[in-house]
């Protein structure tokens, strides 16, 4: 999954995304050169947690 689509799933700005995986807020990124990706399934996952910590809330 590209920093693009992962800025559209969370409705958020791609420099949010490079600034929250900088923090260690977005699990699963990987550098392949100059590009960062993300695992799709340890995104749903981690979104599935966040999800269920929140009560269910968006």
């Amino acid at each position: 999954m590209t920093v693009e689509e992962l800025a559209v799933l969370l409705r958020t700005s791609k420099g949010a995304v490079y600034a929250r995986h900088a923090r260690g807020g977005i699990p699963g990124g990987l550098r392949l050169g100059r590009t960062l990706r993300f695992d799709p399934r340890i995104i749903a996952q981690w979104l599935s947690a966040k999800s269920a910590s929140a009560g269910g809330q968006p």
